[in-house]
């Protein structure tokens, strides 16, 4: 199916799973880890510090250019949240060229919605899921999310991507995007469809916060996503890390308890997922 605004809010919205859990393998060596499948792809689940009942959940969404990488490239991640009262899970989605980036999206919005049907099953709060990804898994995160193919969030974390906005992107490069991104969007008919700005003005989205770091334009485009969302009547929070944090950086140094990314996130979490604020689906 063509990945057209309509297509993906429809498909989105609709595609939420009940299926039941399947039985996890555990790996005693990862913070007692589970691997699950949540139909499309899996997932590693990271119960919180002492299994603390009903706690709210944090989803993360690897990068890699939509080609690369994996869900156990968490870093410190998983350790840092489920010691401070999180879930934490890590989501797999498959890659280019197998998948694109409206397959993806989708995946990571049926990963979402298998979460939220199981996650009392799980020691979850089906009620407080925050999901986060840095670089391509940011935009797909993002793109799963404002479309509504990603329901419920009560938060979004927006780590470090340039493809808020395709064909802005495009523009600030010349008119063709960078080559990293030329593979994974070849079709420039799908730029606008596959942009999360496009669907900034489908309420209610959840509080988001937008961080960069310091590479070429990265601020510039975040400000820009960042605006469209506060104009559209999101509300938005604004990390700048230029000054310390490259695009690798400002991924692999969240959760590590000094630094100053971390400590935002910390903060934005425990503000947002504790307000009294009800989930409801765009449109």
């Amino acid at each position: 199916m063509e990945f057209t605004r309509r297509s993906i809010i429809k498909t989105g919205i609709a595609g939420s799973l009940s299926a039941g859990l399947f039985l996890p393998t555990t790996h005693a060596n990862a913070a007692r880890k589970r691997t699950l499948d949540y139909g499309a792809n899996k997932l590693d689940w990271y119960p919180a510090r002492n299994n603390i009942p009903n706690a709210p959940i944090l989803i993360f969404v690897h990068g890699g250019a939509w080609a690369l990488g994996n869900r156990g490239q968490v870093g410190s991640k998983a350790r840092h949240f489920t010691r401070n009262g999180y879930n934490f899970a890590s989501v797999s989605y498959t890659l280019f060229p197998k998948a694109n980036a409206q397959t993806q999206a989708l995946q990571i919005g049926q990963a979402v919605n298998w979460i939220h049907a199981n996650a009392i099953q799980l020691g979850g709060d089906p009620n407080r899921i925050a999901l986060m990804g840095h670089s391509a898994g940011c935009h797909l995160s993002s793109l799963a999310t404002l479309t509504g193919a990603a329901h419920p969030v009560k938060a979004l974390i927006c780590n470090d991507t340039r493809a808020y906005d395709l064909p802005f992107l495009a523009k600030m490069s010349g008119g063709s995007l960078p080559a990293l991104y030329a593979p994974a969007f070849r079709r420039k008919k799908t730029w606008s469809a596959w942009s999360p700005i496009s669907y900034t003005g489908l309420k209610q989205h959840p509080p988001t916060l937008v961080a960069w770091s310091g590479g070429i334009g990265r601020d510039r485009v975040s400000k820009h996503f960042a605006d469209a969302l506060e104009y559209d009547g999101t509300e938005v929070q604004r990390y700048d890390g230029k000054r310390r944090y490259n695009h690798i950086s400002i991924n692999s140094r969240m959760g590590l308890e000094r630094g100053r990314l971390t400590k935002t996130v910390d903060r934005f979490l425990q503000d947002t997922l504790n307000r009294d604020i009800p989930i409801k689906k765009p449109g």
